[in-house]
């Protein structure tokens, strides 16, 4: 019922809408979810069930009995005590509490089936559905909720019994779950006009999408829809952004168990170096699965960034292949010769493919380098570039097995001379940058020779398999050859031509100041020219400059001259009357009488006047 409603005499007021998926999002993110930690978050949500309840009056209660330990009643969340919508936090915050300890569980536990923290978790997630399953229960009864709270625990609930319904591998009835939260989601965020809200659902959408497929994978039988599956599953991994960490490491379990069981059974063979090597190691068939997908996730993978993402992670999975089986091979013990000869092929076979893989990764940023118009491109960035190249091209021509192996001797071998070309001629750009035109002009030769015998070496091997390199890039680069060795002679010219006319300038400008003044530097001059007429050079100045010099101020003061004193005779007459007259004594006198009266009293006197004091 959209408004009021009569119930025991009272208008009781219609819920306000409950957002769930709000709700739980905005918890995880502040309580320790952003990093992974579920058992914070579960200890988040247990002490907020605790606060409603005390808030709502409605804890659990502990009955005490004369002689028996107390008794613990448990009070349920049920239809007839909901009165406010926080009674249904408390269903909510329940379920998310089991739920992050069974996350929490499946961290600690890894990847073992057949652990005792599987099996916690899993009596965990049943807990969490028995809760959700109450929560949708009680708000389908309740007329006081609004539809889109009825609609958001139907889509929780669904996705919480989907999620147990994953982990114990029931893939179509996971598939009935998640189909069902999937669509009551998107209907949501096309009802709900407010942004947040529809960019949850939108993301948990997302969430969905990968588990989704991966329970299609498991239940399809046709290869082909197999491995559409799990193509999509790869873009849509690389469509992620990185602040979704936790949604990424989801996917990449995924589609390593998608590519585990597409894996299985049989062993595998690979003809490489003229000699057939059987895979039998998951892990190295996992990774052949996923090479044979690279090159047309490459291609559906417009970004640069994405596709060096791509080159990174199948790089990175190589070196982790060959690292697990080097510490097996050093592991094993009394292993027969002919399995450490397989194990040794496998490896130089691995070897190949990660060398491979990184001279594709460099000159993929080579041709994306290139391809830049906005900044220039520095030569010397290239240079770095096709070096890389030519090492791991000569590393591959170094490799025993591969020297066994003509077609692949002469393939690397006419690699090695095309990048050389390329590199020669960015080195003759480098120099040319800097100014040295006869180094430039030098390595324009080297590198047009060099064109040469690579177009020689390609056309001989044209229907070599591992040759991917053109004789027509080989053609462009002479021309360009050409063009740039005219371009520099030209600059060369110019400069030469320029350094003339700044050379008579500046030998204008150097004259044109005394030579006394330039000491300290050297000027070649000849002495005819001193005594043409017209010389511009000078010796020392005709008409010394003036200096200025510190000097010591002088005063002279005249100002007494000119000031009258007064008449002091008469003065000094009546002073010297008054000091011969005999009834006056003055202070000095008196002063000296005082002094020396002590002097006068002898030895016995100052004693006295020690221990007596004086008066």
């Amino acid at each position: 019922m959209t408004g009021d409603q009569q119930k025991d005499g009272a208008v009781l007021a219609s819920f306000a809408t409950l957002s769930i998926l709000q709700l739980i999002k905005d918890a995880q993110q502040k309580h320790g979810l952003r990093h992974g930690d579920y058992q914070r978050y579960r200890g988040y949500c247990e002490r907020r069930v605790r606060r409603i309840r005390k808030s709502l009056g409605y804890s659990h209660l502990h009955r005490s009995a004369p002689k028996h330990p107390a008794k613990f009643v448990q009070r349920k969340i049920t239809y007839d005590v909901i009165s406010e919508e926080r009674y249904l936090q408390v269903a909510i915050f329940d379920a998310e509490r089991c739920w992050s300890y069974a996350m929490q569980l499946k961290q600690e536990g890894g990847e073992d089936p057949h652990s005792r923290k599987r099996f916690h978790m899993i009596s965990r997630l049943r807990k969490a559905v028995t809760h959700s399953s109450n929560l949708e229960s009680i708000v389908r009864q309740c007329d006081r909720a609004d539809a889109v709270t009825k609609l958001e625990s139907q889509a929780y609930n669904a996705w919480m019994q989907g999620y147990l319904a994953f982990e114990l591998k029931q893939w179509k009835r996971t598939l009935e779950f998640l189909k069902t939260a999937k669509t009551i989601y998107a209907k949501l965020s096309d009802v709900v006009k407010i942004p947040e809200l529809m960019e949850l659902y939108k993301a948990r959408i997302r969430e969905i999408q990968p588990q989704i497929r991966y329970c299609e994978f498991n239940c399809g039988d046709d290869a082909a829809a197999s491995d559409e599956a799990m193509s999509e599953m790869i873009s849509m991994r690389l469509k992620l952004g990185g602040d979704e960490g936790n949604l990424q490491d989801d996917f990449d379990k995924l589609i390593s168990e998608m590519r585990s069981r597409a894996t299985m059974g049989s062993d595998q063979q690979v003809f490489w170096a003229k000699k057939t090597i059987v895979i039998s190691n998951d892990a190295v068939k996992q990774l052949i699965q996923s090479l044979s997908d690279f090159d047309a996730q490459l291609a559906k993978t417009p970004s640069y960034d994405e596709k060096v993402e791509l080159y990174e992670r199948i790089l990175g999975d190589i070196r982790d292949v060959i690292q697990s089986l080097n510490e097996e091979q050093k592991k094993a013990s009394n292993v027969p010769a002919d399995r450490t000869s397989t194990s040794q092929l496998l490896l130089a076979y691995l070897d190949f493919l990660r060398t491979t893989k990184a001279i594709d990764r460099y000159l993929m940023i080579i041709s994306y380098t290139k391809s830049q118009t906005e900044k220039k491109t520095k030569p010397q960035d290239l240079l770095r570039l096709y070096d890389s190249v030519i090492e791991n091209c000569k590393d591959i021509l170094n490799s025993v097995d591969v020297q066994n192996d003509p077609s692949l001797m002469d393939a690397y071998k006419a690699k090695v001379e095309y990048y050389q070309a390329f590199r020669c001629y960015f080195m003759a750009e480098a120099y040319a940058s800097l100014s040295k035109w006869e180094e430039a002009a030098a390595l324009y030769d080297r590198a047009l020779h060099r064109s040469q015998l690579a177009k020689e070496t390609l056309e001989k091997i044209v229907d070599n398999e591992y040759v991917k390199e053109k004789v027509d890039d080989l053609s462009d680069l002479s021309s360009q050859i050409n063009s740039s060795k005219f371009s520099s002679q030209a600059s060369r010219l110019a400069e030469v031509a320029g350094n003339a006319v700044d050379e008579a300038e500046d030998v204008t400008s150097q004259y044109s100041q005394p030579l006394v003044e330039n000491m300290d530097e050297y000027h070649r001059i000849n002495p005819e020219d001193l005594k043409k007429p017209d010389s511009n050079i000078c010796l020392i100045p005709l008409t010394p400059s003036f200096i200025p010099m510190p000097n010591k101020p002088m005063f002279f003061d005249l100002a007494l001259n000119h000031v009258q004193m007064p008449d002091l005779e008469k003065k000094i007459a009546s002073f010297g009357s008054l000091e011969t007259s005999p009834g006056i004594r003055t202070k000095n006198n008196a002063k000296q009488d005082k002094v020396t009266e002590p002097e006068q009293q002898g030895l016995t006197g100052m004693m006295k006047g020690w221990f007596w004091g004086r008066k």
